[in-house]
C-alpha cells in the first residue's frame, strides 16, 4: 500500500531516474551511453566525476552535460545536490558516509533492533487484533498521551485522520474533557491512549472514564504498564529499556504506525479518495 507521505511526491533524484527511463530510447547513441551509466551505478555514482563518467562511458566529457541538461539537471553539481537530498530524506547512507560502530553502540543498536522486531511479532497477537478492530469500526476516535509523549499522541492522531474519517486528539487538560460532555449513543467511539513510565495519572482516569461512556480503549504503552489490563484487552506493550538516557520510543513509533496502516488497509473507507482530496486541498493551501 503506497497512499502515504512518502508517495506524496518523488524526490528530485526520483523523478530525474524517472525522466531518463522513460526517455532513454529517444536519446542519440552517445547520450543513451550516459543514461545507461548513470541508471546502473546511482549507489556508487557520487564517487564520479564527468571526466570519469565519459571515459566509462566511452564518450566525450562534453556529451555528460549535455545529456544531464536534456533532463533538467544543471550538470553534476547539481546531479550531486539532488543525491544529497535523496539519501537525507531516506536515512540511506552514501558510501563514503559509512562508519564501523564501536561495540557499545553495536549492542544498543541491537536492542533498538530487538524493540522493532518484538512490536512486528505482536502484529498477531490477540491485542493487536483487538486494537485493530475497534480503530477500524469506532464512530469516532480520541488519541492522547502527555508528558514526553504528548507529542507521539499528537502525531499519530494526525497520521490516523489521513487513514479514517472522524479522529481528534484529546488534550484533557486544555479542553476540560469537553468533548466527551454528550457522548453519541448508539455508536460507541474509542480513545488511544500512549503512556509510558512516569506513568500518567490522567491516563487511568480517561480510560476509566472512556468506559464509563461505552468507549472502546486501545492502550500503547511499555513493557512494565501496570494499569491497563484491568482495564482493556487491547493493550500493546512495547520494549523501552535499550540501554539510552532515557526510555526508547522506537517501539512505541512502530507500534503506532501499524496502527495506523491497519486501519487504513482494513477499515471500510475509501484510502484512495482521501488521499487525493487531502492532496487536492493541500495544493490549494500550497502546503507541499
Amino acid at each position: 500500500m503506497s497512499q502515504g507521505f512518502a508517495s506524496y511526491s518523488n524526490s528530485p533524484l526520483d523523478e530525474f531516474v524517472r525522466k531518463i527511463e522513460e526517455g532513454l530510447t529517444d536519446l542519440p547513441r552517445q547520450e543513451a551511453k550516459v543514461a545507461q551509466y548513470f541508471l546502473l551505478n546511482l549507489h556508487s555514482i557520487s564517487f564520479e566525476t564527468g571526466k570519469s563518467i565519459a571515459e566509462k562511458a566511452g564518450v566525450a566529457e562534453i556529451t555528460v552535460g549535455r545529456m544531464l541538461r536534456r533532463f533538467d539537471c544543471a550538470g553534476m553539481k547539481d546531479f550531486k545536490a539532488m543525491l544529497r537530498h535523496r539519501y537525507s530524506v531516506t536515512g540511506e547512507s552514501l558510501p563514503e558516509e559509512g562508519a564501523e560502530l564501536t561495540p557499545d553502540w553495536q549492542d544498543q543498536m541491537s536492542a533498538e533492533l530487538l524493540s522493532v522486531r518484538t512490536v512486528y511479532s505482536k502484529m498477531n497477537s490477540p491485542a493487536f487484533k483487538a486494537a485493530e478492530a475497534r480503530l477500524t469500526t469506532a464512530s469516532e476516535v480520541y488519541v492522547t498521551g502527555f508528558q514526553t509523549v504528548r507529542g507521539l499522541a499528537e502525531d499519530m492522531a494526525r497520521r490516523l485522520a489521513l487513514a479514517r474519517p472522524r479522529v481528534r486528539f484529546l488534550s484533557g487538560h486544555d479542553s476540560m474533557m469537553s468533548e466527551w460532555l454528550d457522548p453519541e449513543e448508539g455508536a460507541p467511539g474509542c480513545v488511544v491512549i500512549i503512556d509510558v513510565i512516569p506513568y500518567a495519572a490522567e491516563s487511568e482516569v480517561i480510560a476509566r472514564l472512556a468506559r464509563e461512556q461505552g468507549r472502546s480503549v486501545v492502550v500503547v504503552t511499555d513493557e512494565y504498564c501496570h494499569w491497563a489490563h484491568e482495564i482493556t484487552d487491547a493493550v500493546i506493550n512495547v520494549p523501552s529499556k535499550t540501554g539510552l538516557f532515557l526510555e526508547s520510543i522506537i517501539g512505541l513509533n512502530a507500534a503506532l504506525s501499524l496502527l495506523v496502516h491497519a486501519t487504513a488497509t482494513n477499515g471500510p473507507w475509501d484510502v484512495s479518495t482521501r488521499m487525493r482530496d487531502w492532496r487536492r486541498m493541500s495544493h490549494k493551501m500550497k502546503l507541499f
